[in-house]
């Protein structure tokens, strides 16, 4: 079931609300039975032969976490935690990597069998999975509150977060599901909860989803188009990506807050940054702080304890040089953001999505550690500028791989990009151009060609115009509802005071339009980007 569409607003949400209501009068036992009843239909509805995976799930991590916390430290802990991780892993690598895997040796002879294995994705499986393996983390470091079986199963499965997240930790949400005050349905989280959620809804149904036409004729035509419509199709998918994606976001949120329950905020603006570091910050948080947590850091103290076993300087100061450099920043660095690229599929264009932004990381890490900075000065707006439309031209060469089904589908796209087959203005806009003088009409006469799958149509140029004022002039969804925060985190920088939420008639309004406006827009089938992840 997807958020965006009539049985979920008009028929599920609604129910689950008033069901909440109810069962809350009868005390909170009741109340999170009913979120765990609601969570599994929701999950069931798209395919119920799955419900018996993430059932299974739930009580094989929930029976191993309760083991490893209840441990002395030791090998048994190490050993049962070492297993629970493995297992999780196991079951991911067989849904999400063996099919694959065996068409790749397939395709170059390295095994004979012919059979073709159709095995479905689970949907949602990697967030999940990852949200029960940070669930094993935090039980191992004593981090975690100890749920009951049911809590627990509300906490993997509530369905806001079930599919593509935010990922989730127990420290942030047992103590919620704990509390005896969050599960009531009042007033005062349902209607910032619903703002939250509206917003999300538009951002998915009016500025992502009228993207998707123009880049799926851009990246499934990527072989014959020239510089301005490979451009065009690019930033197109850099756009409808963000706002699906973080529309996704707003509306887990805002409905986890109509519930009574606060989410960690998912994005903050990314393409408002200026460099990858501070990018990757904001961008996808939860994934961004899972894998510094599971991955990075465990390698960079790993390798730190070793150059001190080894009588090498680990200082600050140390890491101006190369290999210092080299080992402690790059090293983590590439292998936490190989496995993250991994993480999104299975294909070769995946590790070079992770690879390109361990790059852009490192550049960015030896800016700051091998040049002088002077922290008091305050950047001219022109450098700014230049540095986020650097961190967003270099974002958006690493998401043509991330798109493309193939490699070669994204290189004969990056080709275009750079020019290889002409700039090819098209037709419509040689009249534009000729009014430029000699010079325009020297270039309309020189690049102007036909543009048959309409991809630098002025509709759609007017619209990413739009759209990119969006990203890069308004507030977001955070600072628009900083008033009445429904993210944990408090919320830097808010809006002007005129442009926060507010309960009152005038932005009452304006929610209902959106939704009305929303729901007259739905299209036939319009999935979510990070289903498929």
């Amino acid at each position: 079931m997807l958020f965006n569409s009539y049985a979920f607003l008009f028929a599920f949400l609604p129910l689950s609300l008033l069901g909440y209501y109810l069962a809350g009068k009868l005390g909170k036992t009741a109340a999170i039975a009913w979120l765990a009843l609601c969570s599994l239909t929701f999950y069931g509805m798209w395919n119920a032969s799955f419900l018996v995976l993430l059932v299974s799930s739930i009580c094989f991590n929930y029976a191993i976490g309760t083991a490893v916390g209840r441990s002395e430290e030791g090998r048994k802990k190490q050993y049962l935690f070492a297993f629970g991780v493995a297992a999780n892993l196991a079951v991911l690598a067989f849904y999400k990597y063996l099919g694959p895997l065996v068409g790749f040796l397939q395709y170059y002879g390295l095994i004979t069998s012919r059979a073709h294995l159709d095995i479905i994705l689970p949907l949602g499986i990697s967030f999940f999975t990852f949200t029960q393996i940070g669930y094993l983390v935090d039980r191992r470091d004593g981090l975690g509150e100890n749920l009951d079986f049911l809590r627990y199963t509300v906490f993997v499965t509530f369905f806001p977060h079930l599919i593509a997240g935010p990922i989730l930790h127990i420290r942030e949400i047992g103590p919620q599901l704990l509390d005896r005050c969050v599960l009531r349905l009042k007033a005062e989280c349902v209607a910032p909860g619903l703002a939250m959620f509206a917003i999300g809804l538009s951002k998915k149904v009016l500025l992502a989803d009228p993207l998707s036409d123009v880049v799926a004729a851009g990246f499934g035509h990527s072989a014959a188009i020239a510089l301005v419509p490979a451009w065009i199709a690019a930033a197109a998918y850099t756009l409808q990506l963000y706002f699906d994606f973080s529309g996704y976001s707003d509306m887990a949120i805002g409905i986890a807050r109509m519930f009574g329950i606060k989410f960690p905020l998912n994005f903050d603006s990314p393409y408002k940054t200026r460099g990858a570091i501070e990018f990757w910050q904001r961008w996808h948080m939860t994934l961004s702080r899972y894998l510094g947590l599971l991955l990075y850091n465990p390698v960079a103290m790993r390798i730190t304890r070793w150059r001190v076993a080894h009588g090498q300087k680990i200082s600050h100061k140390a890491l101006a040089t190369p290999s210092a450099f080299f080992t402690m920043i790059m090293v983590p660095i590439f292998y936490t953001m190989a496995l993250a690229g991994i993480w999104h599929g299975a294909g070769l264009q995946f590790l070079i999505f992770g690879l390109l932004n361990a790059f852009y990381l490192s550049a960015n890490h030896a800016w700051r550690v091998f040049l002088p900075q002077n922290k008091k000065a305050l950047p001219r707006r022109e450098t700014v500028v230049l540095q986020v439309l650097l961190t967003y031209m270099a974002w958006t060469v690493s998401l043509v791989f991330f798109r493309s089904a193939t490699c070669t589908e994204a290189l004969h796209l990056l080709s275009g990009m750079a020019g290889l087959r002409g700039i090819g203005i098209p037709l419509h806009m040689v009249g534009a151009l000729n009014k430029l003088g000699h010079a325009g009409r020297w270039i309309a006469q020189h690049t102007a060609k036909d543009d048959p799958l309409h991809i630098a149509s002025l509709q759609t140029i007017v619209r990413l115009i739009a759209t990119f004022a969006v990203v890069w002039a308004a507030p977001n969804s955070q600072q628009i509802m900083a008033a009445f925060s429904p993210v944990l985190e408090e919320i830097r920088e808010p809006a002007p005071v005129r442009m926060q939420w507010r309960p009152n008639m005038a932005w009452g309004l304006v929610i209902g339009g959106l939704l009305c406006i929303d729901v007259m827009s739905f299209r036939q089938t319009s999935v979510f980007l990070y289903f498929q992840f």
